[in-house]
């Protein structure tokens, strides 16, 4: 996805007015641009400009959320301006990147259930419990993440071509996973984060949900 796209505030750059006579057998267009939020004098269309506008408007179709919608996304917006995206993933695992200081190597962990929402160009995550995050909300148990943000670190990405609801999710999950886990905003387990990491790192067990620490949030609150 385009985040320069849906945070950049357009603009009126040309009005077309259409006449015509009262049996529509005429018609006659005209374009009007606007300088400065006003309408200038009036000139006929020529064919150039009609297909410049055709060519804008195979553009901009490209950043028209589209395509086969995934069994886990719950919730989609892509209206400019009240982007919104919620999904969820089950527990799996899951290639872990660490920055050298924190002294833990590389390597595939597995992760608690997660819900994702994204708003914009921010990206929220949680872990849930179950097959479904229909019930308690907590924090999503690892680095770069406090209970309401995720700090994206050193992921560099294309923005999205083609803006599928596929595309969306690949995004954001790319743009999580591929960055290097650097620092604990808030402790996010009721342990200890690091030590636990490399704790299951090293045994390669299921992540102990006993661990996630409640937040006051439920689905509802991404939903609405």
């Amino acid at each position: 996805m385009n985040t320069d796209f849906i945070n950049t505030t357009l603009k009126p750059r040309m009005a077309l007015i259409v006449y015509s006579d009262e049996r529509k057998n005429n018609i006659y267009l005209e374009r009007r641009d606007i300088v400065n939020g006003r309408m200038t004098a009036g000139v006929p269309v020529s064919e150039d400009c009609i297909r410049d506008i055709l060519s804008m408007d195979l553009k901009s179709n490209k950043m028209e959320l589209h395509g086969t919608i995934p069994r886990n996304l719950i919730y989609a917006d892509g209206r400019t301006g009240f982007e919104k995206f919620v999904w969820y993933q089950p527990a799996q695992k899951k290639m872990h990147y660490f920055k050298s200081s924190l002294g833990i190597p590389n390597g595939e962990l597995y992760t608690p259930p997660l819900l994702y929402v994204v708003r914009g160009n921010q990206l929220a995550m949680y872990a849930f419990k179950g097959s479904y995050p229909n019930g308690k909300l907590y924090m999503a148990p690892f680095f770069n993440v406090a209970s309401t943000h995720v700090c994206l670190g050193n992921a560099k990405l294309e923005n999205i071509s083609d803006y599928t609801y596929t595309n969306v999710i690949e995004y954001w999950e790319k743009l999580f996973w591929q960055s290097e886990f650097s620092h604990i905003l808030e402790n996010p387990v009721k342990s200890n984060l690091a030590v636990l990491t490399k704790r299951l790192q090293a045994s390669q067990e299921k992540f102990p949900t006993n661990e996630l620490i409640e937040l006051p949030f439920t689905l509802k609150d991404f939903i609405k």
